[in-house]
């Protein structure tokens, strides 16, 4: 009984997903594309089968097309040990890209790799042409004298598209692993999760403008909603929350944002009702709430910063500089695309510009603060890794929305307090102020950077 009740939860709450999380649901395993396959080749199986022993369709074709039981059974023997062995060589180079992955990367970028189309789609090739060739012999019929066709031929193909596929495979591991490959592809699923959580799903009901909804903050003590076991929020249904708060006639609060850890018995949400005499139906919203073991990047934009992060940690820690600086760049450009894109109000209104849902949210000195923060601890008293996070906070400042400009520059400014060194040659110096000044010209802060440098210059190793 009771796992058949969690076999019912995890379907109930598979049908109140999005089709972008049935979707990442679906793509983040292994066996997604190779089941869709597999199926796949039953259907080409029963067709084929029932073509050659059924309607004999052997005996209508050229000879140069068809076979006999024994050189059909051959072929169908000989390809069934090939494909198994393509097969399994090829599960091997995945589980050997994902070790190198996760020692030398990040363990969190696997889902990357296994949720690209090279990589499901050649293991769906694989499993679909072997399922399909075993099946053929299995029910090949030796005491028939039928000529067969469409068995031997098709069975053929699929060898040639997998033996294609193997090499593709190879060719598309290779690829991957390069750096610029893969943070291209990261920063590509990061702008997607910009797009669908920034613009899509809250935008349309962020406030514009602050006097909207003033003196709709509740003032009094709500009403709270907890969860029933602990997990990270990985997604929230923001549509349904308002439109549900809308015929409730509720304001709400988030207790925590995406991608926080939620523990049991802790308040979820609170809640605002103005017709207190009234009850709701509590366990409608616990349903919009998606709580699970595992962070996932569908909404929460920290957790895709924080991939980029790691690697250039990692990257440092083993002295390497060019791959270090790369990802730094990769962030300044997810940086910027959130400064451009978001509003960072916590507010969310309906059509009638009533306050609906009040967000825990994040504001661009947050996301500064996410993204280089750890990169500045461990590069403190490396100054080429140094100069190169002030070009970049520079290369922001100049493209963000002004709105964001002292965000940047109190961190250039945080940068530079934290930057510890013995010794600095000049020319390391000259490149350091220059990064400095502009990014102080940028962000209009020239009288703060002259302040600044004399404090620096105040220091003891000045």
């Amino acid at each position: 009984m009771k796992h058949r009740n969690k076999l019912q939860n995890k379907i109930k709450k598979y049908r109140n997903m999005s089709k972008r999380e049935k979707w990442h649901q679906i793509y983040s395993n292994l066996w997604g594309t190779p089941i869709i396959y597999a199926v796949m080749s039953l259907l080409l199986f029963a067709v084929t089968v029932w073509g050659d022993l059924k309607m004999e369709f052997g005996n209508m074709m050229p000879s140069i097309i068809t076979a006999e039981f024994q050189l059909t059974n051959t072929i169908l023997s000989t390809l069934t040990g090939g494909l198994l062995s393509l097969t399994s060589f090829t599960f091997y180079g995945v589980l050997t890209a994902l070790t190198t992955f996760s020692i030398q990367f990040s363990p969190r970028i696997l889902k990357n790799f296994m949720m690209t189309n090279g990589t499901q789609r050649t293991l769906g090739i694989f499993t679909g042409s072997f399922l399909y060739v075993l099946l053929c012999l299995l029910f090949l019929d030796g005491g028939s004298a039928t000529q067969y066709c469409l068995i031997p031929v098709t069975a053929t193909v699929l060898a040639a598209l997998s033996l294609g596929a193997f090499v593709y495979f190879i060719n598309h591991i290779v690829t991957w692993l390069q750096v610029t490959n893969m943070g291209d592809e990261m920063k590509r699923e990061s702008i997607n999760a910009i797009e669908h959580s920034l613009l899509r799903d809250l935008e349309p009901y962020r406030v514009g403008d602050h006097d909207t909804i003033k003196g709709q903050l509740p003032k009094d003590q709500g009403r709270q909603i907890g969860i029933d076991f602990s997990g990270y929020l990985q997604t929230v249904d923001f549509v349904s929350l308002i439109d549900e708060a809308i015929k409730d006639d509720l304001i709400i609060r988030l207790e925590f944002k995406v991608g926080n850890f939620i523990f049991d018995s802790t308040p979820l949400l609170t809640y605002w009702k103005k017709d207190k005499a009234t009850t709701i139906d509590e366990f409608k919203y616990k349903e919009m709430f998606h709580i699970g073991k595992d962070q996932t990047e569908i909404q929460d934009i920290e957790f895709s910063i924080d991939k980029f992060v790691e690697i250039a940690v990692r990257a440092l820690g083993n002295d390497d500089i060019k791959t270090a600086t790369g990802f730094i760049y990769q962030i300044g450009d997810l940086l910027i695309n959130i400064s451009r894109k978001a509003n960072f109000t916590p507010y969310l209104t309906d059509k009638d510009d009533k306050l609906r849902v009040i967000l825990q949210n994040l504001n661009f000195e947050d996301y500064l603060y996410i993204s280089f923060a750890s990169i500045r601890h461990y590069a403190r008293d490396n100054v080429v890794i140094t100069v190169e996070l002030l070009k970049v906070l520079d290369a922001i400042a100049q493209g963000v929305n002004e709105r964001d400009y002292k965000a940047v520059w109190e961190f250039a400014v945080y940068t530079a307090r934290g930057f510890e060194y013995e010794y600095m040659h000049d020319l390391d110096k000259r490149k350091y102020y220059n990064a400095l000044l502009n990014i102080a010209e940028t962000t209009g802060n020239k009288q703060n950077y002259k302040t600044l440098i004399e404090e620096i210059s105040h220091r003891p190793e000045s």
